[in-house]
Parts: structure tokens; sequence; C-alpha cells
């Protein structure tokens, strides 16, 4: 009985460097997308309606368009206007910019939750406009959002297999030149799914063990009071 998995886990390594790209990408993602998602959220409540509205265009645009055109977008057209960016960083950044967007609504949403008492006793105090953030809206609203971002999160890194069609080696890519190489499609894309999903379970699992932690946070601070 012939071997059918042999080709394939000799050249694992193959898809172990892919999956080192795939992690990367996704980790700085991840937090170049909650930083530009945050900055969304906030854009979206502000007093100003220029800053409203330049917020909702950019989030309309980016969820009602196909990411792979965004992706060619930044890869292929940007340089016909003088402006080159490598593969990688290319990756990045359109990955970033598509996910700030899921990630703005949910901590949005996460912001609209808190209740008005709490932010009117907050300005009771006398707290500044940053401080109320800092303190108040922001420790409260990402208790609510912390799940739902970690759907938001999941998603980048499966959406992250998108990015073998610019040239970049990670796990999707690889995977491709090693079925092709080794004629075993069946058992090369087989590993593929059990490698993307183990690092969609790292996702949640870090996710799950941030809520946990933050809920346990939360509950001495109101124990201690």
């Amino acid at each position: 009985m012939k071997l059918f998995f042999v080709p394939v886990f000799q050249r694992f390594g193959t898809l172990l460097d892919g999956l080192a790209v795939t992690v990367v990408i996704a980790l700085l993602a991840i937090v170049l997308s909650m930083l530009a998602g945050l900055a969304l959220a906030l854009a979206r409540r502000s007093s100003l309606a220029p800053v409203r509205l330049a917020a909702v265009a950019y989030i309309d645009v980016f969820r009602n368009t196909p990411f792979v055109v965004q992706l060619f977008f930044f890869y292929y057209g940007l340089p016909e206007i003088g402006i080159f960016i490598d593969a990688f960083t290319t990756g990045v950044i359109a990955l970033s910019l598509a996910a700030a967007t899921s990630t703005a609504e949910v901590m949005r949403a996460g912001m609209d939750s808190v209740e008005r008492g709490v932010i009117e006793a907050a300005r009771a105090y006398g707290l500044s406009r940053f401080q109320e953030y800092r303190y108040v809206i922001l420790p409260i609203a990402f208790r609510f959002a912390v799940r739902p971002l970690g759907s938001v999160f999941v998603n980048l890194v499966l959406t992250t297999s998108v990015l073998s069609t610019i040239t970049i080696n990670d796990l999707m890519s690889n995977a491709e030149n090693l079925a092709s190489e080794t004629f075993r499609p069946f058992e090369t894309y087989l590993v593929v799914l059990v490698l993307y999903w183990l690092a969609t379970f790292a996702v949640s699992a870090a996710v799950n063990l941030a809520s946990a932690l933050w809920l346990r946070r939360s509950a001495q601070r109101v124990a201690v009071r």
C-alpha cells in the first residue's frame, strides 16, 4: 500500500515556512487593524460632521468592495502613479485597512453599549473627554467587544490565503507549489486545512483567554472598591 503522505511530509518544512509568514502577517495586521479600527470608531462618534462622514465613506468603500480588488489596487495599481511597495508590506497594509472596517464597527458597538448614566457620572467627576474615553468608555467597550473581535481576527487569518495572488510565500502559496511539485494536491491541501485550523484555533483561544483575564481584572477592581 502506497504511503500517500510521504512526499508531502518530506517537504513539510516548506509548509511550516509558509505558515510562519502567514502568522507574522496576521499578527501585524491584527495590531494595525485594532489601531485603525479604534481611530475609525472614534471618528464615527465625533461631533464634527466632516470627520464622521469621512469615516463612514471609508467603511462603506472597504466593506462593499472585494478584498482581492483592494489588494490588486495596492500592489498593481499604485506603482502606476509612482508608489512602489513590496508584496509583504502590501499584504499587511491591505489586510489591516480591510479588517479595520469590521474592527471599527465592533468597537463602536461596544462604545454605544456603555450606559448613559456611567458617562454622565464620569463627566460629573470632571473628567476630560480624553479621560472619559481612557478610563470609562474604552475599558467597558472592550469588555463587550473582545469576543466579536475574535471573529474578526479569525476571518483575517483566513483571508491571508488571498495574499498568494501577489507572490507572497505564505502558507497557501507554498502549498500550491508543493502540490504541483509532488502531484499530491489531496494530501497537501488536507495538511494545509489542518494548519489553518490550528492557526484560527490559536487565535480563538487567545481571545477567550484575553476575555477571561479582562473579566477577572474587572471583578477584582469591583471587589477592591
